[in-house]
Parts: structure tokens; sequence; C-alpha cells
């Protein structure tokens, strides 16, 4: 980035950290260089603070403090991801990273139109794509795909287990289907 680039506010993925320990430090930090928007849930706050790191937002079921400057404590009631997607949808977010163990198209299906999701979990990272997605990956790189009871024809890829895919060789892949608007897919962070 230079130093005359401006980064508008809400430009940038926020990041939504339900769970720290489903991610590595090393790709923790790649997703902090852009300084996004970081928001937590309240038993996430003291592990991050222990560590440094500046905090945004906090979602809390009970009342929480405000120990650090700036940081905005967001009530909610019953599931703290549904709260902050909301959130970000409502202050015009188009991207959120969220560190999660909550792998699932149905988890995410209503709010896939109005804002971009990746999912972050375990060294894999999942993102929602429509029928014709294609991609450039190298040969024999595994892709899981979770077509939750889509058939899907695959180009470029081919079926080594259980929604579990491999690239035929270097280049593109496609992925089409007919029943559903999104499939869910992973690929290893790398």
């Amino acid at each position: 980035m230079s130093s005359h680039h401006i980064v508008r506010e809400n430009q940038e993925p926020a990041l939504l950290i339900e769970d720290l320990f489903l991610i590595d430090e090393e790709d923790l930090g790649q997703l902090l260089e852009w300084s996004p928007t970081i928001a937590v849930e309240n038993n996430m706050f003291d592990p991050l603070h222990a560590r440094g790191y500046k905090l945004d937002i906090i979602f809390s079921q009970d009342q929480a403090d405000q120990v650090q400057e700036n940081l905005k404590v967001i009530p909610y009631c019953d599931n703290f991801l549904q709260a902050a997607i909301e959130y970000l949808i409502a202050y015009q977010y188009k991207a959120v990273n969220i560190i999660t163990d909550q792998i699932s198209l149905a988890h995410y299906y209503p709010y896939l139109e109005q804002i971009n999701i990746v999912l972050l979990a375990k060294g894999i990272r999942y993102y929602f794509v429509t029928t014709g997605f294609t991609k450039w990956k190298m040969g024999g790189e595994c892709v899981k795909i979770d077509a939750q009871g889509e058939e899907i024809t695959a180009e470029g890829l081919q079926k080594i287990g259980e929604d579990l895919y491999e690239t035929v060789g270097d280049g593109l892949f496609t992925l089409r289907f007919s029943k559903s608007k999104y499939i869910l897919i992973g690929e290893t962070i790398s």
C-alpha cells in the first residue's frame, strides 16, 4: 500500500472472531494487515486484549465494561454471528471474514445477497459461490464442496471422497449447479 492510498471506511472486510483458537497466529496476522473493523463476542475479549489487539466492537449479552478507547459495546439476545452480520449490513460493510466453526450454507444464506462472507477455520477458507464459478488452481490441490444435496458438474476436478475433490492439473476448474443459488466451497489457506 502506498503512503498516499486512502482506505475508505468499511472498504476492507470486517473481521468477526467467534473462536480465536480456530486460526493460527500467522493467518490471523494476514487478516489484520489492512486494519479491519474487528468485532468479537464478549467471551473473546480477554484472550485478544491479552495479545494486544485493538478491538472495535464487542457484542455482549450482559453488561460489558469498555476497557479500550473507542470500543463500541452492542447488546444482543440470541446469536452472536447473526447479530454481528446484521450490524455490519446495517452499517454498509460489503464483506466480512468470520473465524468460526459454524460452517454451513443454511446459517449464512439469508445474508449472502447483502454481504460477501468468508469463513475461516482450522486452516481452511470457506466461501459461497454461484453456478459458473471458475478459479485457477495448481494441479493436485484439494477443494471441499458442500453442495447440500445439489447435483454439481465439476470441470477440472475429480472426486476423491465425500465432498472432496482434487484439481486434475494446473488450470481452471468450473462448478455448475441448478437447484441452489449458492454452494459452499473450502480450500486450504496458503
